[in-house]
């Protein structure tokens, strides 16, 4: 998350904002209250029909995700992002 912060994206961790258990349907909730996309791995999360960036593994350093998430940031508006349903991350992405 760091990263993304240094690069001024506004983001925040599921367990700095809700309980550290926080279920799926808490998380799409907060999501959708405060306008924002979800960045994740849990495969479960995508069958929701939620505005997501998905990481498919964890093999990405966290400097590779921010540097996916600002190239997907440029392609894409984040309202159109979020009329898409979201977009995989991939390494070979950009």
């Amino acid at each position: 998350m760091h990263y993304l912060e240094k690069r001024s994206h506004d983001a925040e961790m599921v367990v700095d904002v809700l309980k550290p258990q926080a279920t799926d349907d808490e998380v799409q909730r907060y999501a959708e209250e405060t306008n924002r996309l979800v960045l994740t791995s849990d495969q479960d999360f995508l069958a929701r029909d939620y505005p997501t960036l998905f990481q498919e593994d964890d093999e990405m350093s966290a400097f590779e995700v921010a540097e996916i998430v600002d190239a997907v940031a440029e392609a894409m508006s984040q309202s159109q992002l979020m009329q898409s349903g979201g977009t995989k991350l991939v390494e070979d992405w950009f």
